[in-house]
């Protein structure tokens, strides 16, 4: 699979500021119904496809939240964390309080934790196992753990029935009085490479770009190929042609719009990867 990397590669548990390919943002409501309150130690969301920018279909491998202005700036530590996803045709939860079930386990972790962080700032986890997302349909994110150390909050906009809450991880209903819905972003595996492990890896900068996207390769490639930019909707922006052993190149983005593109590379073989980029 291929996965979206810009700056740097993955660790377990990141800090990000930049946008993601799909979120929800951006509330200025504190809450710590998610992650820390030990009355909300069961959580289940509910994003629709109307609330979220930047929709796309593809298997999400990252969820990002923001922090808030509760603990942010001591973090979080938790013990036996289940992370689950699903999807649904529903706006809301049945009878207002029935947890959705029969869910994807996407994350478990016996401990986990979230470092200090900025009021803002988005913190990210990449998933154990990927996840089929259709942007049609309401994204259900569940969330759960057993202890924590804070009552760290989060920023979001108004719950409109779309959150509930539990001190019972086993509880099949829940409470929808929370206020705030969380912000979240996601980022999504767009394709499959065939000759990955052929292909370079890409250092974009800088991002969020303005006039000039600078593209380094490396190792300088094998093979001569295609690079394509493409819109937040997938729409072919302009494209161009690398040779074989060039590794660095500009691409001109003055004339983009203000948002989230991507960055497709296709040698001459057919080994692809995709990167996102934002131009400001």
């Amino acid at each position: 699979m291929v996965r979206t990397t810009i700056l740097f590669l993955g660790s377990f548990f990141l800090l990000d500021a930049r946008a993601q390919m799909v979120q929800q943002c951006c509330g200025t409501q504190n809450s710590t119904y998610l992650w820390g309150l030990p009355a909300a130690s069961h959580t289940q969301c509910l994003y629709l496809p109307a609330d979220l920018t930047g929709l796309l279909s593809g298997d999400i491998h990252r969820l990002y939240w923001r922090y808030g202005n509760v603990s942010e700036d001591v973090g979080n530590s938790f013990t036996d964390l289940t992370i689950r996803l699903g999807q649904t045709t529903q706006t809301t939860f049945t009878n207002g309080n029935q947890f959705f079930t029969g869910l994807d386990t996407v994350l478990t972790r016996s401990s986990w934790v979230i470092q200090p962080g900025i009021e803002g700032d988005w913190f990210s986890i990449d998933l154990d196992t990927l996840f089929a997302y259709d942007s049609t349909k309401t994204l259900i994110v569940d969330v759960a753990w057993l202890t924590s150390t804070t009552n760290m909050g989060c920023l979001g906009g108004a719950n409109n029935d779309q959150k509930l809450y539990s001190a019972d991880n086993s509880s099949p209903t829940g409470n929808a009085s929370s206020i705030s819905l969380q912000d979240i972003g996601f980022d999504l595996e767009l394709g499959t490479s065939i000759a990955e492990g052929q292909m370079p890896e890409a250092l974009l900068w800088p991002v969020p770009a303005e006039d000039v996207l600078e593209v380094r390769l490396s190792p300088a490639p094998a093979h001569p190929g295609i690079w394509r930019v493409h819109d937040a909707l997938g729409k072919p922006v302009f494209t161009g042609r690398y040779a074989q052993g060039t590794d660095r190149f500009a691409v001109n983005v003055a004339g983009l719009t203000k948002g989230l593109y991507f960055l497709e590379f296709q040698d001459d073989p057919g080994g692809m990867r995709t990167e996102r980029f934002s131009v400001h």
